[in-house]
């Protein structure tokens, strides 16, 4: 506390020297990992207030319904339903949710624009803002301020939730991703010092994965069509390979790579060696069940996992509808291997957008200005125990995210993120391209027909018409 004190005056004093702005404020509070109460101190002594909150509606009799996916976090979802009960009896208006599985979440969405009737709000995922800004209330403003108030969204974000540099939604941040792996299997396999390194290439992967699966214990990786896990793995894979789907003119596709036809030899003989090969089935949550459950070694996923054996280990139900055998103890995480190309990561921003068609836009943009502002929004990432990392500078260093070093690579992903469509823009060809599961499927096909060449040239193809058209 008392070094947190100090921190805040130098600031002070340093704010005043050198007449810093609200922006800069923030930046600098945020380098510091001051917490939002700070800030609004600096900012008060240098007579600069925060951003003003809209007054209370009082629309009794109101109703805001919102769209959005399960959390895989279980007391953030509680939270959240607690804060839109807060809210809401403080305005007078009734907040529902309905959450669904991730894969439905486009569809639903697209039913709604389609008909132009349904939710008030909806959750949307990386790029999908382009399909579907012409359909959305301009949230520019709220986005704006909100930025400002949190340090400025990163550009990761602004890349990916933005249409054009426009916000038609906010930005909420995102679920990260990394190796979750058990130490004691990979010690068991071969790998020394499981503790504390883990494997570098995707071909170091896939030799030790071969030693693994005839333990029993195999990778797991879903290649089915959901929103997080699959494409979470095929682009970074792709990237790793020297493949994209476009050049930077954002036209040339890039994806049949001779170097990424090698790499996608490698993954279909590693699939058969080291994966659990039901992956092609798998959802979001399939992976989770299998290492919780004991039949995994390691699996790309977010935080989850480690939260939900956490929990299990400390006697309090997990929230899944299976028993969690696995020590937390045992469990570590490990950024993404690389490859002859390098190492990247598939990163993107969620948002949340208010329908056009709704007809209570005003309490919805209320709503979410209130929920994504400082101490609501800080409230809710700290519920989630840092599954969800955040937009702006200004929140990346609570002691949520760095309280425990096991969760460190899940913030590291914003060094080696890349955005879908790079190394063109994520635009609304680069939506569509992922909405249709172009990249994840030619890893599917691959392993299905073992024609590495084939599935990347007939991938190019489907992306040519899109790119080209």
């Amino acid at each position: 506390m008392v070094e947190r004190d100090e921190c805040v005056r130098n600031l002070i004093d340093e704010a005043t020297k050198l007449r810093y702005s609200r922006r800069q404020i923030f930046r600098r509070a945020g380098l510091l990992g001051l917490s939002v109460p700070a800030i609004h101190g600096v900012l008060n002594a240098r007579g600069l207030s925060a951003a003003p909150s809209r007054a209370p509606l009082r629309q009794n009799g109101g109703k805001i319904t919102i769209l959005a996916g399960s959390y895989f976090v279980p007391e953030g979802q509680d939270f959240f339903d607690q804060q839109c009960q807060e809210w809401g009896s403080q305005n007078g208006v009734e907040v529902t949710t309905d959450y669904i599985n991730w894969p439905d979440i486009q569809a639903r969405v697209s039913a709604a624009v389609e008909s132009g009737s349904g939710p008030d709000v909806v959750e949307l995922r990386e790029t999908w803002p382009y399909l579907y800004y012409e359909q959305l209330a301009d949230l520019n403003d709220i986005a704006g301020r909100l930025s400002e108030a949190g340090g400025g969204y990163y550009d990761w974000v602004m890349n990916t939730a933005g249409v054009d540099g426009h916000l038609y939604s906010i930005p909420v941040g995102t679920s990260s991703v990394a190796f979750a792996y058990r130490m004691s299997y990979l010690q068991e396999a071969g790998f020394t010092d499981a503790a504390n390194s883990f494997p570098q290439t995707w071909e170091e992967l896939f030799a030790l994965g071969k030693n693994l699966k005839a333990m029993g214990k195999p990778l797991g990786q879903a290649l089915g069509h959901s929103t997080g896990d699959p494409p979470g793995f095929a682009y970074s894979y792709m990237w790793a390979y020297g493949a994209m789907e476009v050049e930077e003119d954002g036209k040339t596709v890039a994806f049949n790579k001779p170097e990424f036809v090698e790499g996608m030899n490698s993954f279909i003989q590693a699939w058969k060696d080291a994966f659990d090969e039901t992956g092609l089935a798998w959802d979001d949550s399939a992976n989770n069940r299998a290492f919780l459950s004991d039949q995994l070694s390691a699996t790309m996923n977010g935080s989850s996992i480690y939260l939900a054996a956490q929990k299990a280990a400390e006697g309090i139900d997990p929230g899944t509808d299976y028993q969690v055998v696995v020590d937390p103890a045992d469990i570590n995480h490990a950024g993404l291997p690389g490859g002859p190309a390098g190492r990247f990561n598939a990163l993107g921003s969620w948002s949340y957008a208010v329908m056009k068609y709704s007809k209570n836009q005003e309490p919805a943009k209320a709503f979410l200005e209130w929920w994504l502002s400082g101490a609501p929004y800080q409230a809710w990432l700290e519920a989630q125990k840092g599954y969800i990392i955040p937009p702006a500078p200004s929140f990346a260093k609570l002691p949520v995210y760095t309280t425990d070093p096991k969760l460190a690579p899940y913030l590291d992903v914003v060094n080696y993120g890349r955005n879908k469509g790079y190394a063109g823009p994520s635009n609304q060809k680069a939506a569509q391209v992922n909405a249709q599961y172009i990249v994840t499927d030619t890893f599917a096909k691959a392993v299905q027909n073992g024609d590495a060449a084939g599935a990347i040239e007939e991938g190019a193809g489907l992306m040519e018409r899109i790119y080209n058209r």
